[in-house]
């Protein structure tokens, strides 16, 4: 009899226990189970406002990749329209000066006609006038190139006349019509070529003076003589220092 009672007495006192922590921790699921519904809905929201944010991020990125190759067009057709505009500029500035002088031309030309009508001189006699001068000039330049040839031949004739009449350590006389450069030397032999031909006025054994910047290198002797250069030696006792390539000749 007393181990039932002490059955019926454990068995009430488990429930007793049972109830009082079912009631204890009962609200504590209860509020648990809320926080984790709260917690579940912020998560969602924050997960919707996740994606919402990057769906208008990546909106932006495309709206300024757009917005940059905009501005790389505009750019572009900026740079295009600015040179199209300095190139009409230029031109413009062009067909201005053309223009002016255009019409400075036609001043000088109407005051030439009015000087030519008052002297009284028909038009056709001037361009017949004209004519004969062109035909003149042309004579002249014929006759002065014929006369350099016959100067160089009597040059040389002469030359070879002081030779036989024991005159040939006297250099000759030349009319050269320009200065010439040193085109190449020959240390070893000591003789130089140069850019001046018998067209050039240049005859054997004619002798040159050879400058560098103003000062004297060294005097040259002719020695063979071409159309358009020639081979001239180095005269030892004019020698100041070597004759380099482009030094100056001139007689």
């Amino acid at each position: 009899m007393l181990l039932r009672i002490s059955l019926v007495v454990a068995i009430v006192a488990g429930i007793a226990t049972f109830l009082i922590s079912h009631l204890q921790v009962g609200p504590k699921i209860v509020n648990l189970q809320s926080e984790l519904s709260m917690t579940q809905n912020n998560l969602a929201q924050s997960e919707e406002a996740r994606a919402k944010a990057q769906t208008e991020a990546k909106e932006a990125n495309d709206r300024a990749d757009r917005l940059d190759r905009e501005l790389v067009d505009t750019k572009d057709r900026l740079e295009t329209q600015t040179a199209r505009a300095n190139t009409q500029e230029a031109r413009a500035n062009q067909r201005e000066a053309e223009r002016d002088e255009a019409r400075r031309d036609l001043t000088e030309t109407q005051r030439s006609l009015a000087a030519w009508r008052a002297l009284g001189i028909p038009v056709e006699t001037v361009r017949e006038r004209l004519a004969e001068l062109v035909k003149a000039n042309l004579a002249i330049a014929g006759m002065t190139e014929e006369n350099r040839v016959l100067l160089t031949k009597l040059t040389q004739t002469q030359n070879r006349l002081n030779v036989y009449e024991g005159e040939s350590d006297r250099p000759p006389d030349m009319n050269l019509t320009r200065k010439g450069k040193v085109l190449a030397v020959d240390p070893q032999w000591d003789f130089v070529i140069v850019d001046l031909g018998s067209n050039d006025g240049a005859v054997e054994r004619g002798e040159m003076l050879v400058n560098r910047d103003g000062k004297l290198v060294a005097k040259v002797r002719l020695s063979r003589v071409e159309e358009t250069q020639s081979v001239a030696n180095v005269l030892p006792e004019w020698k100041q220092t070597d004759v380099e390539v482009g030094d100056e000749v001139l007689k």
